[in-house]
C-alpha cells in the first residue's frame, strides 16, 4: 500500500518517537516537496526536522498538476494542496492528513484519507504498538487538538474503551 503524508501526522508521529511506523506500515511513503519544506527547511529549529530529513524511506516528491495546486489553495495550505494534488496523480491508495478541511476535501475527490489518530490505531491492529492512549495522551500534551468526544471514538475503535 502506498502512502502520501502531510506536514501534521509527520510532525506529532515524529514527537512520539513513531515516524518509523509509516515504514512498517506502508510499501511506499510520499511526502511532496512543500510538505518537506514546511517540516524540514522552515521546522529546522525543531527536533521532529531532523528526524524527518533523516527517515531514509520518505520518498520526496512534487506534485505536476500546478492549475489544481492552485485550486486547492483557495481552501487549503499548501502541503495540503500538494498531497492532495500528488495523491490524485499517481492513484495513492491512503491520504494522511489532520485537518478537517483538508480531510473533507479529499474525500470529496474520493480519496481514501486518515490521520494521526487512524495511523496509531492501525499500528496497534499491526502489533507495532502496545496501546493508543499512552500515544492520544502524549499528543494532547504536544498541543494536538481533540475533543474529548473523538479521544473516546478513538480509543472504542482501539478498542481501549468499553462504554
Amino acid at each position: 500500500m502506498r502512502a502520501v503524508v502531510n506536514s501534521s501526522p509527520l510532525i506529532f508521529l515524529a514527537k512520539l518517537g513513531l515516524l518509523s511506523i509509516l515504514d512498517e506500515l506502508f510499501d511506499e511513503v510520499y511526502i511532496t516537496d512543500a510538505v518537506y519544506h514546511e517540516t524540514v527547511i522552515e521546522g529546522v529549529a525543531h527536533e521532529e526536522a531532523l528526524d524527518i530529513a533523516g527517515a531514509g524511506f520518505l520518498k520526496k516528491v512534487s506534485a505536476k498538476n500546478q492549475r489544481l495546486v492552485k485550486f486547492l489553495l483557495e481552501m487549503i495550505d499548501h502541503g495540503e494542496a500538494e498531497t492532495i494534488a500528488f495523491a490524485l496523480e499517481n492513484e495513492i491508495d491512503l491520504v494522511v492528513l489532520d485537518d478537517k478541511d483538508a480531510r473533507k476535501v479529499a474525500r470529496g475527490f474520493g480519496l481514501r484519507v486518515t490521520g494521526t489518530l487512524g495511523l496509531l490505531i492501525l499500528a496497534k491492529e499491526r502489533g507495532l504498538i502496545g496501546e493508543v492512549r499512552p500515544y492520544v495522551e502524549e499528543l494532547r500534551k504536544r498541543g494536538f487538538r481533540i475533543s474529548d468526544e473523538i479521544v473516546e471514538k478513538i480509543l472504542k475503535s482501539a478498542g481501549e474503551v468499553t462504554s
